[in-house]
């Protein structure tokens, strides 16, 4: 036992022992208190100075880590006091890389519980379990009737959830997919099930990540056998674990991407792969493998982890320790969730259109429906009690602001979208036009406009001011080409065409009505577009989208191989210029090269200047060559302010183009220009109107 007052040790002791004698004390009131040592000395404390906190933390980081992970990494260790009696005192350690940017370890919380009988000592009553996660936590009983007591509260009260998509069904009776698992009653096996047109039932999807491990597949020439029953020998573990718990759940079928889709038929690929709107909308619940566990792991994880050992006045000690998950944040896209499944870029319409989820984390579940949040953890997330944002306005813009919505309010979403899409990984870049066409699907119930390439008719040119990402994807930006456009099949016009993250502009209106983008007077005449860049084949011949006729996608020589991928025909003064340098990346002083380039006396000290390649390259071979022919196709204006005090900015955008063809007219995007001015009352500069007025009228073609 460990006195309340534990007595002076003779002996040397480090400034890590006398901080757990603090901790151990019983005196109350105690002040919050904190440690802090870097990982390499506490190695050297535990090892050579036997410090008891020292071995207790590197033996609870060796659980979850490797010294090489550790390296130069800050250890904050921490005594968090709860005002109230009722909550329990909590001992975590934290991670910080003050020295080098490691994403994986910044913020990183490890939480120490101790069950009741587990240690003797009344000096460490604050780390008892508490009672939301204590041992039997880890049971697959425990956790099954954790699922089944989230589903029957949301179904039984949260009507945004039983009503999402308009669809008010009983007991989650929807219409089948083509192809679902079907599990049979009675432990009877698993087969293929084809549907009948309209034939309705409940069932589950599972989310997953199939990462370097060949799920289970279905091909042409397995289908027949799958129909007749799928040996549960063959099956992957995490697979055996969806359809335990959709069994416990009450749930009859299950659909699984690399199951559901036969994978070696194109056509029933691209066929089912637009229907991902409706699967995973009209599911009675996701299960999703959130951890990005690899297919032979178990969905749920039951393990425990702990860490034992003795004091130096032999008191013995055993603890659970645990990795607290990173919740989920307002973007899918967040740099914590690094190689874990929500970093994936097929996942994120999965989880924006189902109405329910059940995330399968490392040491816990996370439940995420229309209307809250919960999770497993002592406290529960109990800072937040609804979906994020970015996930409720997609449904609000759906059912709560049909087609009467503003294009604005619409754009920006779909912005939003963009923004957080583009930023996540991808193992194939020719999948980031199917992968997202799901939401456009649930958009255009309530766009005027139609989808084409990313982009949408009723607000294409604002549309088009994309620009390459100054944020990061993954802690660095990628420094890459635009990918050979036989693999993407995108317009260089279009955000599809590229292999990085993609931005929008972010302004405001200044608070009196007035738009915070307004078209220049470029008009656009024609949108051609191979089928799979629209929504249906039935744009054709509507507004100014055209579907491209298959016979028409030839694939060998010439400028027909170009716009097979989608040209843009549109009308307005086109800047013509000279480019003064070659251009290599976006590091380049834009102000002075397009003044030169240009002509326009830009007046540096009252205005700024940016560029953004869609290209970046670092070696000798320049995405503009000094002489070559540039071009600018003026986009929209917009307008931002930050108060009332602030100066007025205006910002105007400009297309910047390369001619590939001079007798077809074909123009190419390599990037975009923003030109700003600002002061506190607007007054508009000599030269303001030149880059959008002083060019020719000229017809062209961007492909």
């Amino acid at each position: 036992m460990v006195s309340p007052n534990p007595p002076v040790d003779d002996g040397p002791k480090t400034q890590c022992d006398q901080f757990l004698a603090l901790l151990l004390s019983t005196h109350r009131p105690r002040p919050q208190r904190q440690h802090h040592i870097l990982w390499e000395a506490a190695v050297t404390h535990a090892t050579k100075q036997d410090c008891s906190l020292c071995k207790i933390l590197t033996g609870a980081l060796q659980v979850w880590f490797t010294p090489s992970q550790l390296g130069g990494v800050q250890l904050q260790v921490m005594l968090i006091m709860q005002q109230s009696s009722e909550k329990q005192d909590r001992l975590l350690i934290q991670f910080r890389t003050p020295a080098r940017v490691t994403p994986w370890t910044e913020g990183q919380t490890v939480n120490f519980f101790v069950d009741d009988g587990l240690c003797g000592t009344g000096g460490w009553n604050l780390m008892k379990t508490p009672a939301a996660l204590n041992k039997e936590s880890f049971a697959w009983e425990r956790k099954v009737e954790k699922m089944k007591a989230w589903l029957g509260r949301c179904r039984e009260s949260h009507e945004m959830c039983r009503s999402y998509g308009g669809v008010m069904l009983p007991e989650g009776v929807t219409v089948l997919p083509s192809r679902v698992l079907d599990l049979l009653p009675g432990n009877g096996g698993v087969r293929l099930y084809e549907s009948r047109v309209g034939e309705r039932g409940r069932y589950a999807c599972l989310s997953h990540r199939w990462g370097k491990c060949q799920p289970l597949t279905t091909t042409r020439a397995t289908l027949g056998d799958w129909k007749e029953g799928l040996p549960w020998e063959k099956i992957p573990k995490l697979f055996q674990d969806a359809i335990d718990i959709a069994r416990e759940l009450g749930v009859r079928y299950l659909w699984i991407d690399s199951l559901c889709i036969v994978q070696d038929d194109a056509e029933d690929w691209y066929r089912e792969s637009r229907k991902m709107c409706a699967i995973y909308q009209n599911a009675v619940v996701t299960v999703a493998g959130t951890a990005g566990f690899g297919c032979e792991d178990s969905l749920v994880p039951t393990r425990e982890r702990t860490v034992a050992g003795k004091l130096k006045d032999g008191t013995g000690y055993r603890f659970e320790v645990r990795l607290m998950d990173k919740h989920l944040s307002g973007s899918p896209s967040h740099v914590h969730f690094g190689k874990t499944l929500l970093g994936r870029g097929w996942v994120y319409q999965e989880r924006l259109l189902s109405r329910r989820i059940i995330h399968c984390c490392s040491d816990e579940l996370v439940w995420e429906c229309m209307e809250s949040v919960e999770c497993e953890c002592p406290e529960g997330v109990s800072w937040m009690t609804t979906a994020d944002r970015s996930r409720l306005e997609i449904k609000a813009i759906q059912t709560r602001l049909p087609r009467e919505a503003p294009v604005s309010e619409q754009r920006r979403v779909w912005h939003d979208m963009v923004r957080a899409y583009t930023a996540l990984d991808l193992t194939k870049i020719s999948d980031r036009a199917v992968a997202i066409l799901g939401l456009a699907v649930e958009i255009q119930h309530s766009r005027k406009g139609l989808y084409a390439a990313g982009l949408w008719e009723d607000s294409f040119l604002c549309d088009l001011a994309w620009h390459t990402g100054t944020a990061t994807r993954r802690g660095k930006r990628p420094m890459e080409p635009r990918p050979n456009r036989d693999t993407t099949k995108a317009p260089t016009w279009s955000w599809l065409s590229v292999g990085t993250c993609c931005e929008y502009w972010s302004r405001s209106d200044l608070g009196n009505g007035e738009p915070w983008w307004e078209d220049s007077g470029t008009v656009v005449e024609k949108i051609e577009l191979p089928p799979y860049h629209t929504l249906s084949a039935a744009a054709q011949g509507l507004g100014l989208v055209h579907v491209i006729p298959a016979t028409n996608l030839k694939v060998d020589g010439g400028t027909s191989r170009l716009t097979t991928h989608g040209c843009l025909t549109v009308k307005g003064n086109l800047l013509a210029g000279t480019s003064s340098q070659s251009v290599h990346n976006d590091t380049l002083e834009w102000a002075g090269w397009f003044q030169r380039s240009f002509g326009i006396d830009l007046n540096l000290q009252e205005s700024r200047t940016r560029g953004f390649l869609d290209i970046q390259t670092t070696n000798e071979q320049p995405i503009i060559r000094q002489g070559q022919a540039v071009f600018g196709m003026p986009l929209g204006t917009s307008i931002d302010t930050e108060g009332i005090l602030d100066p007025i900015y205006r910002y105007r955008y400009l297309l910047l183009l390369l001619l590939v063809d001079a007798d077809e007219q074909l123009y190419e995007r390599v990037g975009m220009i923003e030109l700003a001015h600002g002061d506190y009352q607007w007054k508009a500069p000599a030269w303001w109107d030149i880059p959008f007025e002083a060019g020719t009228m000229t017809t062209m073609r961007i492909i």
